[in-house]
């Protein structure tokens, strides 16, 4: 590969990183949906035209933002807890790990649920991430209940729906914002509440 190449492609990421960092700035402040995109141009440092020929529109910003928080460590983390072969403790990883993901990029998820009441995109893009968090944990409770540690009388689809109530980004929000708690006393208060469905 030529030298200049490697040095585009290394400009063009950094550019990438620049608008998306400037982004999340502006959904931590508040004032992403009132942002133009000259806006956001200008807290990143570059011009109107990159924004766009990079990203499209707010939404490809708000997509591009989502796409790297689902494909980071956190999601990485998650995907290890789900591997482990005792179901208990893959149990206890997942709300470990689910915390971490929310903690790290809930706020541009929050975002994009936002826009997601008038923007079809996002709303698909939402949709997909929940259908897949409750095929991993239907897998989860799946090999909770062949274990036999699943709690009495309770089934594998009442199982899957508690679980999923209890590591989305909803109720994390709940414990984290209405009432305060610590990122600590969020994990652990909702890893007591999964380990309650156990026997």
């Amino acid at each position: 590969m030529r030298p200049y190449t490697t040095a585009r492609r290394r400009e063009s990421a950094e550019t990438v990183d620049r608008v998306l960092e400037a982004a999340e700035r502006l959904i931590k402040e508040d004032a992403f949906h009132a942002a133009t995109m000259d806006e956001l141009a200008i807290a990143a440092g570059v011009s109107r035209a990159t924004v766009f020929n990079r990203f499209g529109s707010k939404l490809g910003v708000l997509e591009a933002l989502f796409t790297r928080g689902m494909e980071g460590p956190e999601m990485a983390a998650i995907q290890e807890a789900l591997a482990l072969e005792d179901p208990v403790a893959a149990l206890d990883a997942v709300v470990e790990a689910g915390c971490a993901i929310w903690e790290a990029c809930g706020f541009v998820v929050q975002q994009l649920q936002a826009v997601a009441i008038l923007e079809p995109d996002a709303a698909e893009l939402i949709d997909k991430q929940r259908d897949e968090q409750r095929a991993d944990l239907l897998g989860l409770t799946r090999r909770l209940f062949n274990a036999g540690r699943l709690g009495p009388g309770l089934s594998q689809t009442r199982a899957t729906a508690t679980l999923h109530m209890l590591t989305s980004l909803e109720s994390f929000l709940w414990l984290r914002q209405s009432y305060g708690l610590s990122l600590r006393q969020t994990r652990e208060t909702l890893t007591e509440l999964a380990r309650a469905l156990l026997r």
